[in-house]
């Protein structure tokens, strides 16, 4: 404990110059911009900066790095809150509670809980990765495609709770997410699947189907009723949008649950951030004693799925640090970092290169208190901004959609792909079918075929595999557990509703 504050309290004399507190403070507000983009996110954030990097002192351009990757979390909730568009894939579950907030005029009280959820969950994931990063991933290691898959399963079970009164529309969206996950190249073996034109080889982008599903379908619905979102006249009281108390009694218990939940899935390599929401959202769903709230601007639905999405920042920073795995698209591209230094992720790192890395971490933690000042501050600013220009809102929406979709790979592709998803996110807003299920579907169903079918190679075509392991053993009866407990509390709630009516 004393050697890791030691090493610690040294990172913090290397980050602690003028320069370095300057170009933390720039890497966390470029980091925020380029969350708040639809269609830009962690990776292309961090790889549009990695140039900027060439020349600089290694803990220098760590610090860079690592500040736009905990300021694209931060960012993310911006645009989904304000306009029901995701700036990238972990934000999806803020726009399901933050949007409804927004069009109560709590736009400001959402964007200020989220605020506070992202820094403790930050704050969280950066303890545990300064105190735990050995020990927790000594443990992740023994982990196999077996438990890999079954946590996928567990991931997909949450459908049942985020189904809402109409299970059966759930089990359809799902098989229709299932379905566009397998567009594109087999991961085995490399097979093409339903490549119609030569560009869907590479399946459909992810980014480009929420883009459309959310943001161009909230556009066409709102068009076709009617919706003009009346936001009042701009307020620059700051006092109206600072959390009271009672709104954060109501997010810390969420809050503290999502970033323990954000911060262990963070460290399973390939599961990341929008797997962590969307669990954290379950769990919250689960708990409630008002599960009819969700949907509907519920405070738990935010706090927790924010928290989680900025605890899974670290701790997918710590099987990159200590075993050289990145644990998502961003520490992908972080590995690509560290050896372009000259450094050698892995359990040596903290050995050979322990300076550096210790000044990585001081600087992601005041990225973290850097971030919440400057995203809490400026709250009127993006409040206020939505409300002065919100007679051409629909004309922005469209733009940002389309600019966003096109940046994915600087091709019209990926533009149709928007417009047909947001006739698809119109259809199912209008005939009441979730989206939820239909995200983490595509999501998890690549990933879980993926790890389904490496677990069959490894025991040579037997399913025993599954239940002749001990965690993945107790995944599956975790699984069924919540699966049943599900149905169990759903029948429990329609026979109380009909009792009271």
């Amino acid at each position: 404990m004393l050697d890791t504050l030691a090493s610690l309290s040294g990172g913090f004399e290397t980050v602690l110059t003028f320069h370095n507190i300057v170009l933390i403070f720039l890497a966390g507000i470029i980091g925020t911009v380029i969350g708040a983009l639809p269609g830009l996110g962690p990776s292309a954030g961090i790889a549009l900066m990695l140039p900027l990097t060439f020349g600089m002192p290694h803990a220098s351009g760590l610090c860079l790095l690592t500040g736009v990757y905990m300021g694209t979390m931060y960012g993310g909730r911006i645009t989904s809150i304000l306009i029901n568009t995701p700036g990238d894939a972990p934000a999806i579950i803020t726009a399901l509670e933050g949007y409804p907030m927004m069009r109560q005029g709590k736009g400001g009280l959402a964007l200020g809980i989220s605020a506070i959820s992202s820094f403790v969950g930050g704050f969280f994931g950066l303890a545990v990765l300064v105190f735990f990063a050995p020990i927790v991933a000594e443990y992740a290691i023994f982990l196999g495609p077996p438990e890999y898959f079954m946590l996928m399963l567990v991931g997909l079970s949450t459908i049942v709770l985020l189904a809402g009164d109409d299970v059966f529309k759930a089990l359809i969206v799902t098989c229709f997410g299932f379905l566009v996950s397998t567009f594109g190249s087999d991961y085995i073996s490399g097979h093409i699947r339903f490549a119609f034109v030569p560009e869907l080889i590479e399946g459909i982008d992810f980014v480009a189907i929420i883009i459309g599903l959310y943001g161009l379908g909230e556009v066409f619905y709102n068009l076709e009723r009617k919706i003009v979102l009346n936001l009042g006249k701009p307020n620059f009281r700051f006092s109206d949008y600072i959390p009271g108390k009672e709104d954060l009694k109501q997010a810390s218990g969420p809050t503290v649950r999502g970033s323990v939940l954000g911060t262990f899935i963070g460290i399973l390599p390939g599961a990341g951030a929008t797997i962590a929401t969307f669990l954290a959202y379950a769990l919250e769903r689960k708990l409630s004693k008002n599960p009819e709230n969700f949907g509907k601007g519920a405070i738990a639905g935010l706090a927790s799925p924010e928290a989680s999405n900025n605890a899974a920042v670290p701790g997918s920073l710590i099987p990159l640090i200590t075993l050289g795995i990145p644990g998502s698209g961003g520490t992908a591209i972080m590995l690509g970092a560290l050896i372009m230094f000259g450094l050698q992720p892995g359990p040596l790192l903290m050995i050979q290169s322990g300076d550096v890395v210790w000044a990585m971490i001081a600087g992601l933690i005041l990225a973290n208190f850097f971030l919440l000042a400057s995203n809490v501050l400026l709250i009127p600013l993006f409040v206020n901004m939505l409300r002065l220009v919100q007679k051409h809102l629909p004309s922005i929406v469209v733009g940002l959609c389309i600019v966003g979709a096109f940046s994915l790979n600087y091709g019209t592709f990926n533009i149709w792909i928007a417009l047909i998803f947001g006739v698809i996110g119109y259809l199912m807003r209008k005939n009441d079918y979730p989206t939820g299920p239909f995200i983490l579907a595509v999501v998890l169903a690549p990933l879980a075929e993926n790890y389904f079918r490496q677990s069959i190679m490894l025991a040579q075509g037997s399913w025993s595999i599954f239940i002749n392991r001990p965690v993945s053993l107790t995944l599956v009866v975790f699984m069924v557990l919540v699966v049943c407990a599900s149905i169990i509390s759903k029948q429990l709630l329609r026979r109380r509703r009909v009792g009271t009516e």
